[in-house]
């Protein structure tokens, strides 16, 4: 769905939600030929990067990687995951606070983050470590759609804001718009 907006997809480029997403652009790469960049990590567990990429970047540090993932990215979707993905986020959610970026949204997805919200509020906001508005810097949403909303939105500011015309949608989507679900 992301792609059908187009959206280019940056993930790590493993297995998992990682292959789905890339897979989904590749679906909605026809209509607005967006990319799909897999950032792996040479690590001996690591499995090969997935069938669905354009373009594939190896890093051989973690430190590299998440400076190419915040570089490419103009909107940030955390689904359930790991250490990895929560240092990810806990980075960008940072880099907003700090504004060294700017008209991001960051998305935390689903309730494996309520935990994460509550822990910030009372062991970091109510103690005076950061300011009540630093909680209201990223998104929580608890479905795929309400994060689609949330980019489709900054999407359309990004656009507006930069003067960015997308070509029409072909004659075929024009009339069915059958994008997958």
């Amino acid at each position: 769905q992301l792609s059908f907006m187009g959206c280019d997809i940056v993930t790590g480029g493993g297995p998992g939600l990682m292959r789905a997403a890339n897979e989904g652009a590749r679906h909605g790469a026809y209509r607005h030929k967006t990319r799909s960049f897999g950032l792996t990590i040479l690590l001996p567990i690591e499995e090969q990067p997935n069938p669905f990429l354009d373009e594939v970047a190896h890093h051989s540090t973690f430190f590299s990687r998440l400076h190419q993932f915040i570089r490419l990215s103009h909107a940030y979707i955390v689904v359930d995951g790991g250490i990895g993905t929560t240092l990810e986020a806990l980075m960008v959610w940072q880099l907003l606070q700090v504004r060294m970026l700017k008209d991001r949204p960051i998305i935390f997805v689903g309730p494996m983050w309520h935990g994460l919200r509550a822990w910030v509020e009372a062991a970091i906001i109510q103690r005076g470590l950061a300011s009540p508005g630093d909680l209201d810097i990223a998104v929580w949403v608890d479905s795929i759609e309400e994060a689609l909303e949330v980019v489709r939105r900054a999407r359309d500011e990004f656009l507006q804001r930069n003067k960015v015309i997308l070509p029409p949608p072909a004659v075929e989507e024009a009339v069915g718009d059958s994008q997958p679900g």
